[in-house]
C-alpha cells in the first residue's frame, strides 16, 4: 500500500507524479467542460503559491476565499496552503457584514472573490470601515470591473491568469522552502460555524485531523482502493462547509478521484445527468425533494405500471433487508427478482436521476428521515448518514458500509472514541478534534471536558451494535410550560412526512403546548391541493386556504401526534406563504433551520397560536 503525504497540498503533487495526465478537476467554461490533468494543477498550484509570496503574503496568514464552487477556487486554496497560509472560506451569498467580520476576525490581507457581486460587498464592506484596507483582490475568471467599483480596486485587482503569470516569473525558492515546512498538525484552514447560536466562530482544522476522515474511507468505501470502481463527485455544497471541502479536497485526495464543480445549487440535478458520479453528498433537504419529485411522479402511474412499480419498489426493499441481515455488499446479493425489478424499474429511476453509477450515496450536516432513507433503499440507493461538526474536521461517524441501521449515524470512524455524557450529551475523542476557534481562548477551552472529550452540544444515544442515535440538540430542547424537555428534531420529521410539507418548525419553549410552522413543498402543491379537495393554486394560495389547513391539521393527528406522547402532540399549526430559505435568513448555507431568527421573523404567527391562554384538555399539560 503507497504512504500518501501527510498533508493535502502534497498528496496533490504526489498525484500529479503518479497519473500526471489523468484527469483531476472538470469546470464549465461558456457551457463546455474544461478539465485539468493532475500535473497541470499541481503546477498551477504552485505558481499561485509563488505569486502570493511574491505579493507579500507571510505564513500563517489568512487570506478571505468568497465565491462559488469553482476549479479556481480550490487552486487558489491550495496555493495559498503551499505558501503555508490559511485559506478563510467565506459563503458566497453571504450579507456585508457577514463577509465584513471574517475578512476582519481572520485579519485577512488579501480577498480572493469571484465575480462583481462579492467584489461589491467586500469593498462596501471595507469602505464602512468594517476591516482595514485589503492590500490585493484577486478573482477567479476575468470579468468586466462594473465602473463604480473600478477606483476602489485600483491596482490591487487581479485575474486568474495575472496571478498564475506573475507567479511562473519568479524563481519559487521562497515558495519551496514554505512547502518542505508544512506541518499535517497546524492550522491548514479557518471553517467558519454558520452563527445558528450567534457570531461565527473561526474553527482551525489541520490536515492530520481531515485525513483521519480520509483514511477512514478505505473501512467504509474499499472499491475506491482495490480498482473497481473509480471516484467521480460533484463539488456543489457551499467549500466553506466542512462537509462539502471534506468530499472534493479530502477523500478526492485520498484515493486521486475526479472532480466536477457546479457552482449553482440549483444546477445540480443537471450536472446529475452529465457527470453520473459514483459518489454524491446531499444533505437532507436535497434528498428529501429528489423524493418528493420521485414520488409525484411516481404517483402520477395508474393500471399495470403503478402495480409493476409498487411490485419492484418492494422487492427492492425486502432484498436490501435481506443484504443487511447477511452483512453483505448489494453487489454480492442479486437474486433474479431484485435483478428484474432493477431492469424494469429502480434502474431507470436511478438512470433518469443520473444516480446509474452511484457507488457511495452520503448525507450529513442535519439528521435525516429514516422514512426518506427507507424510500431510497426502495429504489436501490443506501443513503448513508455521516455525523459531525466543523469542531470534529467534519465527521465522527458514518453509518456500517454493511449493515447500515437508519435512524442511527452510524459508528466512529477508526481512531474516533464516542462516548455519552452528562445529559445524554454525545462526547467525542480522538485526532479529528480541532485545537480551538482563532482567537477565542475561553471559547475553546470550553469545547473540552476536564478529561479532554469534545461536547458536541448534541443529545445521543448508542444501540447495541454501536451506532450513535441523535436525540436532539442540547440548545435545541424546548422546555414546556409544564417543564417538560421537548426535542423538536422528532417531531420535525414526522411532520415533513405529510405530503405538501416541506418544512417545519416546532415552537413551544415556555408554553403551555406545542405548535408548529409548516413551509408548503413546491414540487407537492398539487398533491396538496387534490388531498384536501381544493383546486390546485400557488404556494401561498394554498397556505391560506383554510380547508388546506384543515387537512393538515388532520395529518399532523395522524402521522405525528399519534406516534408521540400527549406531552409532544402538536396543539395548533400555521401554515407559512413561503419556504424556509437561506436569504430570508431563516436557513444556515448548510440547510439547518435558525430557530432564533424564524421565531423573531414570525412572531406574529406564533403569537397568534398561543392567543387565548391554554388549551384546556388533559393533553396540553400530561
Amino acid at each position: 500500500m503507497t504512504t500518501l503525504p501527510r498533508t493535502l497540498v502534497q498528496r496533490i503533487e504526489h498525484w500529479a507524479a503518479q497519473k500526471p495526465n489523468a484527469p483531476a478537476i472538470h469546470g464549465k467554461k461558456q457551457g463546455r467542460w474544461v478539465s485539468l490533468t493532475w500535473s497541470q494543477y499541481w503546477r498551477n498550484v504552485q505558481d499561485v503559491a509563488k505569486a502570493l509570496v511574491a505579493l507579500g503574503h507571510e505564513p500563517g496568514e489568512c487570506v478571505a476565499l468568497c465565491g462559488a464552487n469553482q476549479p479556481e477556487w480550490v487552486q487558489y486554496q491550495f496555493g495559498i496552503q503551499a505558501a503555508r497560509g490559511v485559506p478563510a472560506p467565506i459563503y458566497g451569498n453571504a450579507t456585508t457584514d457577514q463577509l465584513g467580520y471574517i475578512v476582519k476576525d481572520s485579519a485577512a490581507k488579501i480577498a480572493v472573490v469571484d465575480g462583481p457581486d462579492p467584489l461589491r460587498k467586500l469593498l462596501n464592506a471595507e469602505t464602512e470601515g468594517l476591516f482595514p484596507a485589503l492590500e490585493h483582490v484577486l478573482f477567479f475568471d476575468a470579468f468586466d470591473v462594473p465602473a463604480d467599483l473600478r477606483e476602489r480596486v485600483g491596482t490591487r485587482g487581479k485575474s486568474f491568469d495575472e496571478v498564475l503569470a506573475l507567479g511562473r516569473a519568479q524563481n519559487g525558492d521562497e515558495a519551496e522552502k514554505r512547502l518542505a515546512a508544512l506541518d499535517p498538525n497546524e492550522t491548514c484552514i479557518l471553517i467558519y460555524t454558520s452563527g445558528t447560536t450567534g457570531k461565527p466562530k473561526g474553527v482551525e482544522i489541520s490536515a492530520a485531523g481531515q485525513l483521519v476522515i480520509g483514511e477512514g474511507t478505505r473501512d467504509f468505501a474499499p472499491q475506491f482502493y482495490d480498482g473497481s470502481a473509480e471516484y467521480h463527485a460533484i463539488s456543489y455544497l457551499p467549500l466553506s462547509h466542512q462537509a462539502e471541502q471534506l468530499l472534493t479536497n479530502v477523500v478526492s485526495l485520498q484515493v486521486g478521484g475526479q472532480v466536477y464543480f457546479c457552482p449553482e445549487i440549483t444546477q445540480v440535478r443537471d450536472y446529475l445527468a452529465e457527470v453520473r458520479p459514483t459518489v454524491f453528498l446531499g444533505v437532507p433537504r436535497v434528498w428529501e425533494k429528489f423524493e418528493a419529485a420521485l414520488r409525484g411522479r411516481i404517483g402520477q402511474a395508474t393500471g399495470f405500471r403503478a402495480k409493476l412499480a409498487k411490485w419492484a419498489m418492494d422487492t427492492e426493499f425486502a432484498c436490501f433487508e435481506q443484504q443487511v441481515e447477511r452483512g453483505v455488499p448489494a453487489r454480492s446479493f442479486q437474486p433474479l427478482k431484485r435483478r428484474v425489478a432493477s431492469k424494469l424499474v429502480t434502474g431507470k429511476v436511478k438512470t433518469a436521476l443520473g444516480l446509474d453509477r452511484l457507488e457511495i450515496a452520503i448525507t450529513g450536516s442535519a439528521p435525516m428521515s429514516p422514512e426518506t432513507q427507507r424510500f431510497f433503499a426502495s429504489l436501490g440507493i443506501t443513503v448513508f448518514e455521516v455525523y459531525g461538526m466543523t469542531e470534529n474536521s467534519g465527521a465522527v461517524t458514518i453509518s456500517d458500509p454493511l449493515k447500515p441501521r437508519f435512524g442511527t449515524v452510524g459508528k466512529p470512524f477508526r481512531g474516533v472514541k464516542v462516548r455519552i455524557g452528562p445529559d445524554d450529551e454525545i462526547q467525542v475523542k480522538g485526532p479529528n478534534n480541532v485545537k480551538g476557534y482563532r482567537g477565542l481562548p475561553e471559547e475553546s477551552a470550553a469545547l473540552y471536558t476536564e478529561d479532554g472529550w469534545l461536547r458536541t452540544g448534541d443529545a445521543g444515544a448508542l444501540d447495541a451494535e454501536g451506532n450513535v442515535k441523535i436525540t436532539g440538540r442540547l440548545k435545541e430542547l424546548l422546555i414546556t410550560g409544564g417543564g417538560k424537555n421537548v426535542a423538536p428534531i422528532e417531531l420535525e420529521f414526522y411532520l415533513t412526512s405529510i405530503v405538501g410539507v416541506g418544512q417545519s418548525v416546532v415552537v413551544g419553549d415556555g408554553k403551555p403546548y406545542l405548535c408548529a410552522l409548516l413551509a408548503l413543498d413546491p414540487e407537492h402543491l398539487d398533491a396538496l391541493a387534490d388531498a384536501a379537495g381544493v383546486p390546485r393554486a400557488s404556494m401561498a394560495e394554498l397556505a391560506a386556504n383554510p380547508k388546506v389547513k384543515a387537512h393538515l391539521e388532520r395529518e399532523v393527528q395522524a402521522k405525528c401526534n399519534a406516534k408521540v406522547a400527549r406531552y409532544q402532540s402538536i396543539k395548533k399549526i400555521s401554515v407559512l406563504p413561503a419556504e424556509l430559505t437561506v436569504e430570508g435568513g431563516e436557513l444556515t448555507p448548510s440547510m439547518k433551520l435558525r430557530r432564533k431568527p424564524i421565531n423573531e421573523k414570525y412572531a406574529a404567527e406564533i403569537e397568534h397560536m398561543y392567543e387565548g391562554g391554554t388549551l384546556n384538555t388533559p393533553e396540553a399539560h400530561a
